[in-house]
This record gives C-alpha cells, structure tokens and sequence, in this order.
C-alpha cells in the first residue's frame, strides 16, 4: 500500500475528523472505497476536505437511521477513516471521489460546529500484534493463502476476486484486510471485523469464512 502519512499525520487527523456516514457499508482498512456524492452537506465536506488534508472517516449507521436521517442518527463507535487519494468535481457541484483506507478510529464524541456535516474527535486504533512477533504472523498467513488457493480451485467464481491478492506481495495486515473486503458475507460481519484489534483473531474471522467455502465446495462436489 503506498505511504501516503505518517502516524503523527494520522494522530493530529484523527483529533477532529468530518464524518460521512453510512448505511450499509463498512471501511475496512487498507481497502480502496469510491464514492459518488451529491448531498449538499457531502458536497461542502469534499470540497473541505479536499482544499485541507483529504482525511475523513466512514462510520456505520446503526439500525433505524432512517428516521433521522436529515439529522443525527447514531453510528458505530468504530470506522476506518482515510484519505481522498483521487477526485473529481462536477459542474453541478456533485464529486466522485476515491478513499483509501489508512486505519480505524474509535469516536470519542462529536464536536460542535457551524457545518453542514458532522465532525468527530477520534482515537487512533491500533492493531494487536502476537506475541512471537512477525514469524507468528506470518505463519498464519502462509495458512491463509493456502486456504485461498484452495477455495480458488474449488470455487471458480472466487478466483477472479481473490485471485489477484495472491500475486500482490503486500504488507501481511494489509493482505488480510484486503482478503476480509472481499469475502466476508455482509455488513454486520465486516463491522465485527473491524472492530478486532488482535490481528490473529481477525486472521481467524477470515479462516472461518474461507472453511465454510470449502466445506459447501465438497458438499457440493
């Protein structure tokens, strides 16, 4: 993944934050995630964004925003944040916009402000290695890429997806979230997932899914 900040940007970006949530996505880190804005308060948060630092973070709608939608309606206290990497503003003022996903944030509350849209006070996340260090980490991951070999080979419609992530000689964390973007079922497990701080426990969350492919491969057969 390219470096696009430091952990002193992260940590002074993350201390007031814009908010644009939704409803049925969840950003997993190290993931790429385009947008098409044309709500006016999202419209003025690109626009900030994009003239500031690009940060901002995604957080989830709970259940039942629909009713209050126009205002405040509540969001997970987790959500992966990043920057807007690519943009381009229309001429009646909507934007298409790509962020990529630089890490998670836990929303510690919102602040008070004058804009449209809503600004939050983070705090930077951080992932829970294993105690062995990467030798650990790496064996399990070398577990994991087996399993997706696997899957590949008994599940055809996998292999265009996930395939590619194979041959893509990335950051360990990086590849397992990558993996997790891809795979898991729906928006309630990737909003558990992020929510993980230990990384083999989230390697673990993968497996699951990943098992569960090749178990309904054989039943299948």
């Amino acid at each position: 993944m390219m470096k696009i900040a430091d952990t002193d940007d992260l940590l002074t970006a993350v201390e007031s934050i814009p908010l644009f949530p939704l409803p049925g996505a969840v950003f997993i880190p190290h993931t790429m995630m385009p947008l098409h804005v044309f709500e006016e308060r999202y419209r003025n948060l690109v626009n900030d964004a994009i003239q500031h630092d690009g940060f901002l973070a995604i957080p989830r709608l709970r259940p039942g925003w629909e009713s209050t939608y126009d205002e405040q309606p509540p969001i997970y206290s987790v959500a992966g944040f990043g920057k807007i990497i690519r943009h381009e503003l229309l001429a009646d003022g909507r934007a298409n916009i790509v962020i990529l996903g630089l890490g998670r944030i836990r929303i510690r509350s919102e602040l008070a402000t004058d804009c449209m849209y809503r600004i939050a006070e983070g705090l930077l996340v951080s992932d829970v290695f294993p105690d062995r260090g990467e030798s650990e980490l790496m064996a399990h991951v070398r577990r994991l890429r087996m399993m997706v070999v696997q899957v590949c080979a008994s599940r055809p419609q996998w292999a265009e997806r996930v395939e590619p992530l194979l041959n893509n000689q990335t950051d360990p964390v990086a590849f397992v979230n990558a993996l997790a973007h891809l795979t898991l079922p729906d928006v309630d497990a990737r909003q558990r997932y992020l929510e993980i701080d230990r990384v083999l426990d989230r390697i673990s969350t993968v497996e699951s899914v990943l098992a569960g492919a090749l178990t309904s491969s054989v039943v299948h057969a």
